[in-house]
Protein backbone atom coordinates (compact mmCIF):
# COMPACT_ATOMS: atom_id res chain seq x y z
CA UNK A 1 0.00 0.00 0.00
CA UNK A 2 2.20 2.99 -1.37
CA UNK A 3 0.27 6.59 -2.18
CA UNK A 4 -0.05 7.21 -5.57
CA UNK A 5 3.21 9.16 -6.01
CA UNK A 6 4.15 10.26 -9.28
CA UNK A 7 6.71 8.10 -11.48
CA UNK A 8 8.75 11.20 -11.47
CA UNK A 9 8.71 11.44 -7.77
CA UNK A 10 9.83 7.80 -6.86
CA UNK A 11 12.70 8.04 -9.18
CA UNK A 12 13.65 11.36 -7.95
CA UNK A 13 14.18 9.83 -4.44
CA UNK A 14 16.61 7.03 -5.74
CA UNK A 15 19.52 9.73 -6.85
CA UNK A 16 20.11 13.20 -4.83
CA UNK A 17 17.15 15.60 -4.75
CA UNK A 18 15.99 18.40 -2.41
CA UNK A 19 13.63 17.80 -0.06
CA UNK A 20 10.30 19.81 0.20
CA UNK A 21 8.56 19.71 3.77
CA UNK A 22 5.92 21.61 5.32
CA UNK A 23 2.89 21.46 7.91
CA UNK A 24 -0.30 23.14 7.50
CA UNK A 25 -1.91 23.88 10.46
CA UNK A 26 -5.94 24.28 10.26
CA UNK A 27 -7.60 26.22 13.73
CA UNK A 28 -11.07 25.15 14.50
CA UNK A 29 -12.54 28.15 13.17
CA UNK A 30 -10.69 26.97 9.60
CA UNK A 31 -7.74 29.06 9.55
CA UNK A 32 -4.64 27.74 7.69
CA UNK A 33 -1.06 28.73 8.10
CA UNK A 34 1.13 26.86 6.63
CA UNK A 35 5.07 26.68 8.71
CA UNK A 36 7.98 25.37 6.99
CA UNK A 37 9.37 22.47 9.30
CA UNK A 38 12.98 22.20 10.17
CA UNK A 39 12.80 19.02 12.46
CA UNK A 40 10.62 16.30 13.63
CA UNK A 41 8.86 12.99 11.58
CA UNK A 42 5.80 11.36 11.41
CA UNK A 43 6.01 8.00 12.75
CA UNK A 44 3.58 4.77 11.79
CA UNK A 45 2.82 1.59 13.45
CA UNK A 46 0.09 -0.23 12.29
CA UNK A 47 -0.05 -2.70 15.77
CA UNK A 48 -0.27 0.11 17.97
CA UNK A 49 -3.16 1.50 19.57
CA UNK A 50 -2.60 5.12 17.16
CA UNK A 51 -1.65 4.50 14.25
CA UNK A 52 0.30 7.63 13.01
CA UNK A 53 1.94 10.11 15.56
CA UNK A 54 3.69 13.25 14.49
CA UNK A 55 6.45 15.98 16.15
CA UNK A 56 7.26 18.73 13.99
CA UNK A 57 10.16 21.69 14.96
CA UNK A 58 9.11 25.12 13.19
CA UNK A 59 10.61 28.36 13.23
CA UNK A 60 8.60 31.76 14.40
CA UNK A 61 11.37 34.37 13.27
CA UNK A 62 8.25 37.46 13.72
CA UNK A 63 7.40 35.70 16.62
CA UNK A 64 3.56 35.70 16.06
CA UNK A 65 3.06 32.33 16.03
CA UNK A 66 4.44 31.64 19.66
CA UNK A 67 1.06 31.27 21.64
CA UNK A 68 -0.39 34.10 23.86
CA UNK A 69 -3.64 32.09 25.32
CA UNK A 70 -6.06 29.49 24.78
CA UNK A 71 -7.47 30.51 21.95
CA UNK A 72 -4.16 31.10 19.68
CA UNK A 73 -3.65 29.19 16.53
CA UNK A 74 -1.05 26.92 18.01
CA UNK A 75 -2.78 25.55 21.20
CA UNK A 76 -3.86 21.67 21.63
CA UNK A 77 -7.77 22.70 21.57
CA UNK A 78 -8.78 21.76 18.14
CA UNK A 79 -5.80 22.88 16.02
CA UNK A 80 -5.07 20.41 13.37
CA UNK A 81 -1.89 19.20 11.60
CA UNK A 82 -1.46 18.44 8.22
CA UNK A 83 2.32 17.42 7.24
CA UNK A 84 3.19 16.59 4.03
CA UNK A 85 7.04 15.97 2.64
CA UNK A 86 8.16 15.48 -1.20
CA UNK A 87 11.11 16.90 -3.19
CA UNK A 88 11.78 20.08 -5.12
CA UNK A 89 12.60 19.80 -9.02
CA UNK A 90 15.95 21.21 -10.41
CA UNK A 91 12.44 23.34 -12.48
CA UNK A 92 11.70 24.65 -9.67
CA UNK A 93 8.34 22.84 -9.43
CA UNK A 94 7.55 21.00 -5.97
CA UNK A 95 5.55 17.41 -5.69
CA UNK A 96 4.65 16.64 -1.87
CA UNK A 97 2.51 13.57 -0.22
CA UNK A 98 0.69 13.79 2.36
CA UNK A 99 1.58 12.06 6.10
CA UNK A 100 -1.63 12.36 7.89
CA UNK A 101 -4.23 14.35 9.69
CA UNK A 102 -3.38 15.21 13.13
CA UNK A 103 -4.88 16.61 16.45
CA UNK A 104 -2.77 19.08 18.15
CA UNK A 105 -2.01 17.78 21.64
CA UNK A 106 1.23 19.46 23.22
CA UNK A 107 3.16 22.34 22.38
CA UNK A 108 6.66 23.58 23.76
CA UNK A 109 8.32 26.92 22.73
CA UNK A 110 11.84 27.53 23.35
CA UNK A 111 13.05 30.93 23.53
CA UNK A 112 17.24 30.88 23.27
CA UNK A 113 18.76 34.53 23.39
CA UNK A 114 20.03 35.90 20.21
CA UNK A 115 17.62 33.29 18.42
CA UNK A 116 13.86 33.00 17.01
CA UNK A 117 11.54 31.24 19.39
CA UNK A 118 11.68 27.57 18.02
CA UNK A 119 7.91 25.67 18.18
CA UNK A 120 7.96 21.68 19.01
CA UNK A 121 4.66 20.27 18.39
CA UNK A 122 3.31 16.58 19.21
CA UNK A 123 0.01 15.43 17.38
CA UNK A 124 -1.75 12.51 16.90
CA UNK A 125 -4.04 11.46 14.15
CA UNK A 126 -7.49 11.43 14.48
CA UNK A 127 -8.10 7.52 16.19
CA UNK A 128 -7.03 9.02 19.69
CA UNK A 129 -9.80 11.88 19.53
CA UNK A 130 -11.96 8.87 19.28
CA UNK A 131 -10.53 6.88 21.64
CA UNK A 132 -10.53 9.69 23.98
CA UNK A 133 -14.55 10.60 23.53
CA UNK A 134 -15.37 7.80 25.83
CA UNK A 135 -19.11 6.60 26.24
CA UNK A 136 -20.62 8.71 29.37
CA UNK A 137 -24.09 6.74 29.21
CA UNK A 138 -24.79 3.45 28.13
CA UNK A 139 -24.34 2.68 24.54
CA UNK A 140 -26.37 -0.16 22.75
CA UNK A 141 -26.21 -1.27 19.37
CA UNK A 142 -29.58 -2.51 17.99
CA UNK A 143 -30.05 -6.62 17.39
CA UNK A 144 -29.70 -6.91 13.20
CA UNK A 145 -27.42 -3.78 12.55
CA UNK A 146 -24.98 -3.72 9.84
CA UNK A 147 -21.66 -3.99 10.90
CA UNK A 148 -20.75 -1.06 9.17
CA UNK A 149 -23.23 1.13 10.17
CA UNK A 150 -22.94 0.40 13.67
CA UNK A 151 -18.93 1.43 13.41
CA UNK A 152 -19.95 4.46 11.45
CA UNK A 153 -22.22 5.43 14.31
CA UNK A 154 -19.79 5.20 17.02
CA UNK A 155 -17.05 7.35 14.71
CA UNK A 156 -20.21 10.11 14.27
CA UNK A 157 -20.38 10.70 17.89
CA UNK A 158 -16.87 12.31 17.43
CA UNK A 159 -16.73 13.61 14.12
CA UNK A 160 -20.21 13.68 12.26
CA UNK A 161 -18.85 14.28 8.87
CA UNK A 162 -15.80 11.59 8.26
CA UNK A 163 -15.50 9.83 4.63
CA UNK A 164 -14.68 6.32 4.10
CA UNK A 165 -12.94 3.42 2.27
CA UNK A 166 -14.61 0.45 3.85
CA UNK A 167 -15.83 -2.31 2.38
CA UNK A 168 -19.07 -3.62 2.22
CA UNK A 169 -21.07 -6.53 3.79
CA UNK A 170 -24.09 -7.97 4.66
CA UNK A 171 -23.11 -9.16 8.34
CA UNK A 172 -25.03 -7.52 11.36
CA UNK A 173 -25.45 -8.05 15.24
CA UNK A 174 -27.53 -10.71 16.05
CA UNK A 175 -28.07 -9.67 19.40
CA UNK A 176 -28.04 -6.26 21.02
CA UNK A 177 -24.54 -5.24 21.82
CA UNK A 178 -24.25 -2.50 25.11
CA UNK A 179 -20.89 -0.60 25.51
CA UNK A 180 -21.13 0.61 29.55
CA UNK A 181 -20.01 3.96 30.60
CA UNK A 182 -16.41 4.82 30.60
CA UNK A 183 -15.62 2.15 27.33
CA UNK A 184 -13.70 3.62 24.73
CA UNK A 185 -15.05 3.54 21.21
CA UNK A 186 -11.79 3.15 19.29
CA UNK A 187 -11.81 0.19 21.00
CA UNK A 188 -15.03 -0.64 20.16
CA UNK A 189 -14.92 0.19 16.38
CA UNK A 190 -11.49 -1.72 16.46
CA UNK A 191 -13.24 -4.92 17.94
CA UNK A 192 -16.30 -4.78 15.33
CA UNK A 193 -13.66 -4.21 12.37
CA UNK A 194 -11.72 -7.17 13.54
CA UNK A 195 -14.87 -9.70 13.52
CA UNK A 196 -15.11 -8.76 9.80
CA UNK A 197 -11.01 -9.71 9.48
CA UNK A 198 -10.51 -5.93 8.84
CA UNK A 199 -8.03 -3.27 9.77
CA UNK A 200 -9.53 -0.12 10.99
CA UNK A 201 -7.49 3.32 11.25
CA UNK A 202 -7.52 7.30 9.49
CA UNK A 203 -5.59 7.43 6.43
CA UNK A 204 -3.14 10.42 5.12
CA UNK A 205 -6.32 12.27 3.65
CA UNK A 206 -8.16 11.85 7.41
CA UNK A 207 -10.36 8.98 5.61
CA UNK A 208 -11.52 6.20 7.94
CA UNK A 209 -10.05 2.98 6.00
CA UNK A 210 -11.89 -0.50 6.93
CA UNK A 211 -10.15 -2.99 5.03
CA UNK A 212 -8.74 -6.92 5.30
CA UNK A 213 -4.76 -6.51 5.60
CA UNK A 214 -3.18 -7.28 2.27
CA UNK A 215 -2.80 -10.06 0.84
CA UNK A 216 1.17 -10.07 -0.15
CA UNK A 217 0.28 -13.84 -1.67
CA UNK A 218 -2.15 -12.24 -4.49
CA UNK A 219 0.40 -9.25 -5.31
CA UNK A 220 1.75 -9.32 -8.77
CA UNK A 221 4.46 -7.06 -7.65
CA UNK A 222 6.05 -5.18 -4.67
CA UNK A 223 4.90 -1.85 -3.65
CA UNK A 224 8.83 -0.68 -3.50
CA UNK A 225 12.42 -2.56 -4.12
CA UNK A 226 15.09 -2.63 -1.92
CA UNK A 227 18.06 -4.14 -4.13
CA UNK A 228 21.46 -4.09 -4.03
CA UNK A 229 23.24 -2.18 -6.82
CA UNK A 230 22.64 1.36 -8.53
CA UNK A 231 20.21 3.16 -7.22
CA UNK A 232 19.23 1.45 -4.07
CA UNK A 233 18.25 3.50 -1.24
CA UNK A 234 18.78 1.21 1.66
CA UNK A 235 21.60 2.50 3.45
CA UNK A 236 21.42 -0.74 6.30
CA UNK A 237 19.92 -3.35 7.71
CA UNK A 238 19.30 -5.39 10.44
CA UNK A 239 17.67 -8.93 11.33
CA UNK A 240 16.01 -11.01 13.77
CA UNK A 241 14.58 -14.70 13.99
CA UNK A 242 12.08 -14.66 17.10
CA UNK A 243 9.00 -17.34 17.69
CA UNK A 244 7.18 -14.44 19.64
CA UNK A 245 4.58 -14.10 19.02
CA UNK A 246 5.07 -16.90 16.79
CA UNK A 247 1.33 -17.99 16.25
CA UNK A 248 0.45 -20.15 13.00
CA UNK A 249 -2.76 -20.48 13.53
CA UNK A 250 -6.06 -19.21 14.28
CA UNK A 251 -8.99 -20.97 16.12
CA UNK A 252 -12.28 -19.38 15.78
CA UNK A 253 -15.46 -19.63 17.46
CA UNK A 254 -18.60 -17.67 16.48
CA UNK A 255 -21.01 -18.01 19.68
CA UNK A 256 -23.73 -15.59 18.03
CA UNK A 257 -25.48 -15.07 21.00
CA UNK A 258 -29.58 -13.74 20.89
CA UNK A 259 -30.92 -16.63 17.88
CA UNK A 260 -31.10 -20.27 18.36
CA UNK A 261 -27.97 -20.80 15.43
CA UNK A 262 -25.64 -23.33 17.46
CA UNK A 263 -21.46 -22.08 17.97
CA UNK A 264 -19.89 -22.24 14.60
CA UNK A 265 -16.13 -22.89 14.64
CA UNK A 266 -13.05 -22.46 12.03
CA UNK A 267 -9.32 -23.04 11.96
CA UNK A 268 -7.05 -21.60 9.96
CA UNK A 269 -3.07 -22.94 9.54
CA UNK A 270 -0.07 -21.77 7.84
CA UNK A 271 -0.53 -24.02 4.87
CA UNK A 272 2.82 -22.91 2.82
CA UNK A 273 5.38 -25.95 3.09
CA UNK A 274 8.07 -23.44 2.61
CA UNK A 275 6.97 -21.22 5.00
CA UNK A 276 9.33 -21.64 8.34
CA UNK A 277 6.47 -22.09 10.72
CA UNK A 278 4.65 -24.42 8.39
CA UNK A 279 1.98 -26.07 10.73
CA UNK A 280 2.92 -29.51 9.85
CA UNK A 281 6.34 -28.82 9.64
CA UNK A 282 9.11 -28.96 12.70
CA UNK A 283 7.94 -25.49 13.87
CA UNK A 284 4.86 -27.30 15.13
CA UNK A 285 1.54 -25.80 15.82
CA UNK A 286 0.83 -22.60 17.97
CA UNK A 287 -2.61 -21.09 17.52
CA UNK A 288 -4.25 -18.14 19.03
CA UNK A 289 -7.91 -18.61 20.09
CA UNK A 290 -10.69 -15.87 18.97
CA UNK A 291 -14.50 -15.90 20.11
CA UNK A 292 -16.48 -13.53 17.84
CA UNK A 293 -20.53 -12.83 19.41
CA UNK A 294 -20.89 -11.59 15.65
CA UNK A 295 -20.13 -14.68 13.70
CA UNK A 296 -23.10 -16.69 13.15
CA UNK A 297 -22.03 -19.00 10.16
CA UNK A 298 -19.01 -21.27 9.12
CA UNK A 299 -18.41 -19.45 6.12
CA UNK A 300 -18.02 -16.21 7.72
CA UNK A 301 -15.85 -18.29 10.75
CA UNK A 302 -13.89 -19.81 7.77
CA UNK A 303 -13.34 -16.35 6.00
CA UNK A 304 -12.23 -14.35 8.99
CA UNK A 305 -10.00 -16.48 10.39
CA UNK A 306 -8.01 -16.48 7.39
CA UNK A 307 -7.64 -12.77 7.31
CA UNK A 308 -6.74 -12.93 10.83
CA UNK A 309 -3.77 -15.13 10.04
CA UNK A 310 -2.69 -12.95 7.65
CA UNK A 311 -1.90 -10.27 10.24
CA UNK A 312 -0.19 -13.11 12.41
CA UNK A 313 2.12 -14.41 9.85
CA UNK A 314 5.78 -13.34 9.04
CA UNK A 315 6.80 -12.24 12.92
CA UNK A 316 9.50 -15.19 12.89
CA UNK A 317 11.69 -13.02 10.23
CA UNK A 318 11.86 -9.61 11.13
CA UNK A 319 13.91 -7.33 9.49
CA UNK A 320 15.10 -3.69 9.97
CA UNK A 321 16.22 -1.05 7.23
CA UNK A 322 17.57 2.03 7.02
CA UNK A 323 16.91 4.11 3.69
CA UNK A 324 16.62 6.99 2.03
CA UNK A 325 12.90 8.66 2.78
CA UNK A 326 10.08 7.44 0.56
CA UNK A 327 6.83 9.45 1.94
CA UNK A 328 4.73 7.39 0.02
CA UNK A 329 4.53 4.12 2.28
CA UNK A 330 1.30 3.35 4.10
CA UNK A 331 1.63 0.63 7.03
CA UNK A 332 1.00 -2.95 4.64
CA UNK A 333 2.94 -1.97 1.98
CA UNK A 334 4.80 -4.97 0.50
CA UNK A 335 8.70 -4.19 -0.51
CA UNK A 336 10.83 -6.59 -1.90
CA UNK A 337 14.43 -6.51 -0.21
CA UNK A 338 17.64 -8.35 -1.91
CA UNK A 339 21.12 -8.28 0.00
CA UNK A 340 23.43 -11.25 -1.00
CA UNK A 341 25.62 -11.21 1.84
CA UNK A 342 22.90 -11.03 4.23
CA UNK A 343 21.04 -13.79 2.48
CA UNK A 344 18.20 -11.50 2.49
CA UNK A 345 16.02 -12.10 -0.34
CA UNK A 346 12.45 -12.16 -0.21
CA UNK A 347 9.20 -10.23 0.40
CA UNK A 348 8.21 -8.47 3.40
CA UNK A 349 5.26 -6.01 4.74
CA UNK A 350 5.97 -2.87 6.29
CA UNK A 351 4.62 -3.14 9.77
CA UNK A 352 5.83 -0.14 10.86
CA UNK A 353 8.20 3.20 9.47
CA UNK A 354 8.71 7.30 10.08
CA UNK A 355 9.02 9.99 7.78
CA UNK A 356 11.55 12.92 8.54
CA UNK A 357 10.49 16.24 7.85
CA UNK A 358 14.03 18.07 7.64
CA UNK A 359 15.98 17.38 4.99
CA UNK A 360 18.72 15.20 6.51
CA UNK A 361 16.67 12.22 7.99
CA UNK A 362 16.81 8.65 6.88
CA UNK A 363 13.76 6.51 7.46
CA UNK A 364 13.47 3.49 9.23
CA UNK A 365 11.14 0.50 8.17
CA UNK A 366 10.06 -2.47 10.54
CA UNK A 367 9.66 -5.50 8.21
CA UNK A 368 8.02 -9.14 8.66
CA UNK A 369 9.05 -11.59 6.10
CA UNK A 370 5.51 -12.86 4.08
CA UNK A 371 7.25 -15.18 1.47
CA UNK A 372 10.70 -15.69 -0.58
CA UNK A 373 10.97 -13.58 -3.83
CA UNK A 374 10.47 -15.10 -6.79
Amino acid sequence: MVQRASARLLKEIRRSHTVYAYVDVTSPTQQIRRLPATGGEVSVDRTAAVRRTCKATCVDPLGDLVPSGTDSLLTPYGTELRPYRGVRYADGSVDVLPLGVFRLAKVSVSDATGGSPDIQLEAFDLSRTVARDKFISPYVIASGTNIIDAIKAILARTFPDLSYDAISTTRTTTAPRLYDVGDGPWEAVTELALSLGCDIYFDVEGWVVIAPPVDIDALPTPDFTYIEGEQCTMLDLSRVFTDEPGFNGVVLTGESPGDELPAVRAVAWDEEPTSATYHLGPYGEVPTFVTDQLIKTTEEAQATADQLLRNLLGFSAQLSITGIVNPAYEAGAVVEVVRERSHVSGLYAVDAFNVPLDRGGTQSLTLRQKRSAG
